[in-house]
């Protein structure tokens, strides 16, 4: 089946397969349809602006630029002429508001009965960015600890941003890649350009997804 889905991994060598976490395993979008209410009244509340205007602008924004931009509350802000300490006060807040949300998630179907059959046959693990506490929350929201050991989960934002992908030190976090194992012995799932970078600097075979089942596959 895996052969079928992903022709151009080989398969007969792989030993550990890892994923990514937002927008590989579960749609992104749930998570910032949630977490942007709260920041959206902070940002209105500020601005002087109608909630649900400055809500709808700010996902709609996401869906232009994804979860890689980081400028959606700043544009916010300046759009109505907040600026200077004002601006990096409230964007502070926010970003307070974003990292300790704890969201409400639940995986696809598809992709629990994909993880079911990655991890009958392979060890897995799960390398994530982000803040530790809203990685972690998201981890227990999506039942994950169904298929990944905690030994085996690797949160960037637990080490600092020199352990970000596409740079590889993360890897020395997870116990499963510290084993011995063969770089092309690995394949790697993620939804990101800097999921393949990443890839590409561990020497792991890739696959680039869209929760998992769908997308283009290359080394």
């Amino acid at each position: 089946m895996l052969k079928f889905l992903y022709p151009k991994i080989k398969w007969d060598n792989i030993k550990a397969v890892g994923f990514d976490l937002d927008g590989t395993l579960y749609e992104e979008l749930e998570f910032i349809l949630q977490v942007y209410k709260p920041i959206s009244r902070l940002l209105a509340e500020t601005c002087l602006a109608d909630n649900k205007e400055v809500y709808s602008w700010m996902i709609k924004r996401w869906l232009e630029k994804g979860s890689s931009y980081h400028h959606i509350f700043e544009e916010v802000l300046a759009s109505y002429g907040i600026k200077d300490d004002p601006q990096q006060q409230t964007i502070a807040e926010c970003l307070e508001v974003f990292r300790e949300f704890d969201p409400k998630l639940c995986l696809a179907e598809r992709v629990r009965i994909l993880l079911d059959i990655f991890s009958e046959q392979f060890e897995l693990f799960l390398i994530t960015d982000g803040s530790p506490h809203l990685q972690k929350a998201k981890f227990r929201a999506l039942g994950l600890e169904r298929w990944f050991k905690n030994k085996n989960v690797g949160i960037s934002g637990a080490y600092g941003k020199c352990y970000e992908k596409p740079a590889t030190l993360i890897t020395q976090k997870i116990n499963l890649l510290c084993s011995g194992l063969h770089p092309q012995d690995v394949v790697f799932f993620g939804d990101r350009d800097v999921d393949r970078e990443f890839s590409i600097n561990a020497g792991y075979q890739f696959v680039k997804v869209k929760l998992l089942y769908a997308g283009e596959t290359s080394k």
